[in-house]
C-alpha cells in the first residue's frame, strides 16, 4: 500500500464526476482538497482497504481501479453487498460517527483511493466557502442514494426463488443502465455471493433462463430479452 498527497489532473476530473463533488467548480477543487486535508492511498489486488470489525475513520472515493463491499457471516460465508467502481464513494455511513464497520472493503485490482476525514467535510472552514456547503449537501444526497441501493438489494435477495432473484437483479441493472444489453460488475462467483446463492446453482439457473429465451449472456455481458410488461406480470 502506497500513500501520496498529490492528485493527477485525471484524478481531479474523476472527483468532479463523483456524486460527492458534483456541482463544484474545477478551479475550487484544490482549495477544497487542501481544506479537507485528503490523502491518496494505493492498494494491491486482494488487499483490504477497510477490514470488517475495524473502526472506519475516513470516507473513501475510488480514483481508479475497483473494489467491493463484503460481509462475512458467523460461519465465514462471503456476501457481496455492492461493487465499487471509479468515482464511487464508500464508508460514509460508518465514518460519520466513527463506528466499527460490519463490512469490509476489498480491492479487486490495483486501486487508488482518496481518503477524507468526515469531520473536515461536516465542519465549515472559517471562510465558509460556498463550495464546502455544496459538499455537505452532496454528502446528504449520497447517504440517501446509498439507502436506495440497499433497498434495491433487499428487493432482489428477498425474491422467493433463485430464478426470481436473477431476473430482479438483471431488470434493476437494465433499468439503471437504460438499455437491454449491459455489463454487470460481477463474475459468476461474485454474482452468486451477491445473490446469496450457490455458484453451480446460479450457473444452472442462468442456463435455463437462456434456454427459455428470457436472457442471453456471454461472461458478464447480458441481454434481457423478456419484455418489461411480461416481467412485471410474472
Amino acid at each position: 500500500m502506497n500513500e501520496k498527497n498529490i492528485l493527477t489532473p485525471e484524478e481531479m476530473d474523476i472527483l468532479l464526476r463523483s456524486v460527492l463533488f458534483a456541482g463544484i467548480r474545477k478551479e475550487d477543487l484544490p482549495h477544497l482538497l487542501s481544506c479537507l486535508k485528503v490523502r491518496k492511498k494505493t492498494y494491491e489486488k486482494g488487499e483490504w482497504i477497510f477490514d470488517s470489525g475495524q473502526k472506519m475513520t475516513h470516507i473513501g472515493l475510488i480514483l481508479h481501479g475497483s473494489a467491493k463491499i463484503v460481509r462475512f457471516d458467523f460461519w465465514g460465508n462471503r456476501h457481496i453487498i455492492s461493487p465499487l467502481l471509479e468515482s464511487d464513494v464508500f464508508g460514509e455511513s460508518y465514518a460519520a460517527d466513527q463506528s466499527t464497520g460490519m463490512v469490509g472493503i476489498q480491492a479487486d485490482e490495483q486501486t487508488a483511493v482518496l481518503l477524507m476525514n468526515p469531520d473536515k467535510i461536516l465542519s465549515m472552514c472559517q471562510s465558509a466557502c460556498s463550495f464546502h456547503a455544496r459538499l455537505i449537501r452532496n454528502l446528504v444526497l449520497l447517504l440517501a442514494k446509498r439507502n436506495r441501493i440497499l433497498n434495491e438489494k433487499l428487493t432482489v435477495v428477498t425474491q422467493p426463488s433463485l430464478r426470481d432473484k436473477i431476473l430482479a437483479y438483471l431488470q434493476a441493472e437494465s433499468l439503471r443502465q437504460h438499455r437491454s444489453y449491459f455489463d454487470i460488475p460481477f463474475d459468476r462467483q461474485q454474482l452468486a455471493d451477491y445473490l446469496n446463492a450457490d455458484r453451480s446453482a446460479l450457473s444452472s439457473e442462468l442456463s435455463r433462463l437462456k434456454k427459455d429465451g428470457l436472457i442471453d449472456y456471454q461472461k458478464n455481458h447480458f441481454h434481457l430479452i423478456v419484455l418489461k410488461e411480461e416481467f412485471q406480470e410474472s
